[in-house]
């Protein structure tokens, strides 16, 4: 590399070092929040652990609080696991811990994976540590082979399929084949609706 090229490099970086460089460019860098972003302002904070003595100590499970621009939503414990994608339709699955002492060293429960709501709420939660409430879309909710009002934490139905279920915008379409365990829902094909929950049988299956 030439040596005029070489200071004319030189020179760029350490005018880009300067304050203000990144207006030339229009307006300021973007600032990058050090929090975990759950999308529409949400993020997880985590927030200070202190020993027996109450000496501060590092808080590596990154248990946190629930915090909405810039503001602590409510006192619950919560912490991202694998299949948290953030906030979508107003919900946002996570897990959820309760201090309990006698379950584990650092004086936390074994956790429980659930859906909140947009004020921080549970609005549904998985039975045992490897119980997984999946959010379906708009306000429906998947526990088991059980779906739910998101809204309300009302059961909608029982639906056991083998294929499971096809999703649009605002419907969802499941095929409950079997019955074994409970047969106050007809086999057959049904249309839910994600917004106001309501269900259609749209099959001649009886």
């Amino acid at each position: 590399m030439k040596k005029e090229t070489t200071q004319a490099l030189a020179a760029f970086f350490a005018m880009a070092s300067q304050p203000g460089f990144e207006k030339i460019f229009g307006g300021d860098p973007e600032v990058r929040s050090p929090y975990e972003g759950l999308n529409d302002g949400y993020e997880l904070r985590p927030f200070e652990l202190k020993d027996k003595e109450g000496d501060i100590i590092k808080n590596q499970a990154k248990y946190s609080h629930l915090y909405h621009n810039g503001l602590r939503v409510n006192d619950l414990i919560f912490r991202q696991g694998g299949i948290s994608n953030g906030f979508k339709d107003g919900y946002c699955s996570l897990i959820h811990y309760t201090k309990e002492k006698g379950q584990r060293e650092d004086g936390f429960s074994f956790g429980t994976h659930v859906i909140i709501n947009r004020l921080g709420e549970i609005v549904l939660a998985g039975t045992g540590i490897a119980s997984y409430p999946s959010h379906c879309g708009g306000n429906v909710g998947k526990l088991n082979d059980t779906y739910y009002n998101l809204m309300t934490g009302e059961k909608i139905f029982n639906a056991r399929c083998s294929s499971g279920s096809i999703t649009s915008k605002n419907y969802i379409i499941v095929e409950h084949r079997y019955d074994w365990y409970d047969k106050s829902l007809p086999l057959g094909v049904y249309m839910l609706n994600n917004q106001t929950c309501e269900y259609t049988k749209i099959d001649e299956i009886k």
